[in-house]
This record gives structure tokens, sequence and C-alpha cells, in this order.
């Protein structure tokens, strides 16, 4: 950064208030300076770049195209800068906790497990998003994100073992008179998350087919969708076998929608709780990891309910 960057850096809240209210005596006044403070620095800072940045008359102050895009450069800085730091505050302050979760995670265990937060004292604001987010932004609190892990920089913890497992609808067994034990004896019509099976997580039909050769080649027709939770939803609907993974599909399974077709599969891919250090270090990362946790094996119990 060159020094000419710095002073233009150092001019920047005379800028953005001359943006905003276009007057040297209104600036100076919410600046707390004398308005010979204003037109000064200004001067200086024009003497400084070599052009100009404002057209002065006796009763008016017009921009030049170079004043317009540095005033508005600093005026956009400044609400930035405003955003951020209500976002430090809403942070501190607040009992919420800001979670951001996989689209999929967040319709098939998440919300409907909601109440229990609330019921716990917890108190959680969902963030559905595919992107992973940047703490050091402050957008969100918390993450639970699907992968091989752990993540450089930042507080980790594993949820434990994940696997992947084939489901159905009781219907489209029953009229496709398909054994769950021996499901790949018969073809099926695969439902195919789309985006899972092109990314860099090991997890999808490919690997399933590869860990267990049984189930290869026995497609009769494929669906294909861009969410895990979606394809699991068309299986619910009978439009096929999905595949899925843990944390989506146990509740289903109690529910009775769902009924699992052969044994689940262990991936290596699995879920983990992230945050920035700081945050980690606060109450509410214990009271919401303490509740996930439990949460997590409840839901594990959910299938060793099932037999």
């Amino acid at each position: 950064m060159n020094s000419r960057t710095i002073k233009l850096i150092q001019a920047s809240p005379y800028l953005a208030v001359l943006h905003e209210h276009r007057n040297f005596t209104k600036a100076a006044e919410v600046l707390g300076v004398h308005q010979t403070a204003v037109s000064h620095r200004m001067r200086a800072l024009e003497d400084m770049l070599g052009f100009k940045l404002f057209e002065r008359t006796t009763r008016s102050l017009t921009f030049t195209l170079a004043g317009q895009i540095l005033c508005s450069a600093a005026h956009n800085s400044t609400s930035e800068m405003e955003r951020a730091l209500a976002s430090v505050i809403i942070a501190r302050e607040s009992k919420t906790i800001r979670v951001s979760v996989p689209p999929s995670l967040a319709m098939k265990w998440m919300v409907p497990i909601m109440g229990k937060a609330k019921a716990a004292g917890i108190d959680i604001s969902v963030l559905a998003e595919t992107r992973l987010v940047d703490f050091t932004k402050g957008e969100a609190d918390v993450s639970i994100r699907y992968g091989l892990g752990p993540y450089t920089g930042l507080r980790t913890l594993s949820l434990g073992q994940s696997y992947m497992q084939p489901l159905a609808s009781p219907g489209y067994i029953k009229e496709n008179d398909i054994d769950p034990q021996k499901p790949w004896a018969k073809p099926l019509d695969l439902l195919v998350d789309e985006v899972t099976e092109m990314d860099n997580v090991a997890f999808g039909w490919k690997q399933l087919q590869e860990a267990d050769q049984r189930w290869a080649k026995n497609a009769s027709s494929i669906s294909r969708f861009d969410r895990t939770d979606l394809a699991l939803q068309g299986a619910i609907n009978g439009l096929g076998v999905a595949l899925g993974r843990s944390m989506l599909y146990e509740t289903d399974i109690k529910n009775g929608f769902l009924i699992p077709l052969g044994p689940a599969y262990p991936v290596a891919p699995s879920d983990w709780i992230v945050s920035s250090y700081e945050f980690a270090a606060s109450e509410k990362y214990k009271a919401f990891t303490a509740w996930v946790k439990k949460e997590m094996a409840n839901t594990r119990d959910i299938l060793a309910a099932q037999g």
C-alpha cells in the first residue's frame, strides 16, 4: 500500500460525508470540525492526487467524475463498516445461534428438531446454504459441514461415522415385489442427486456400487435431482430408490415413509460442527454442541429401534 493510498484512506470519512450531504458546512457539522478544516483537507487531497474532486461555486458543490467515484467508494466503505459493526454487536449480544447447514440437512434434520432446541433453552436461526460461510465476516456463528474434515484454521468437532443407505417407500416396494433384504435382485428406478455424484465428496451411487457389486447394473431408469432431500422426497412419493446419508433418512424410517433396502454402508465423509476458535470458547457454542450430540444419539437410536 503506497503513501497516496494511505492518505486517501485517511480522508475517507470526509469523502463519505461529502458524498451524503454535498456541502462543506454540513459535512463539518457532522464531522465535528471547522468548515475550513474540511476545505483544507480536500484541497490537500486534490493537490496530492493531481486532479480535482469538486467544482466549487459560491452557492453549490458538485463532483467531478473522479470526485463522484472516490466519494461514492468512501461512502460504500463506511456503510459496509457500519453493517459489519452492527453484525458484531448483534452476534455478541444476541442469544440466538446462527447455524449454517446444507439445505438437505436443514430440511430433513435441523428444522424438524428445532422445537427440541427451544425446549432445551437454545435459540437457533437456521441458514440453509450450499456455500461455505465466512466466519471472519460474521456470516454465521457455527456451521455443520459434510465432508472429510477437519477444516484448517477453524474449530472442528466430528459427529461420528456416516453411512449411505438405499431407501424406498413401502408402496414402491410392494408394487414392484422387492425383497428389502435382496433389493438388487430386480431392476430398480434409481433417484440420483447429481450434485452429490459430481462433487469431490466420496458419496453416491458410484461409491455404493463399488462397495457392493450386487448394486451394479440394476437400474431400469434414472431420475435426477440437484439435492439429496429432493431425491428422498421422490422416494417417499414412490418414484423409486434414493440414496440417503446419515441424519437425512432416520426420521423418515421412523415415520414409516421409507424402508431401508439392504445394509447401510460406511463412507469416509461425515458431518462436522465447525466454528471460529473464538466462538468455540463461548457458552453458546458449548450449549449448542452438547445439544447436537444428544440429538445425534437420538437419531442413531431410531435405527437401533428398527432392529
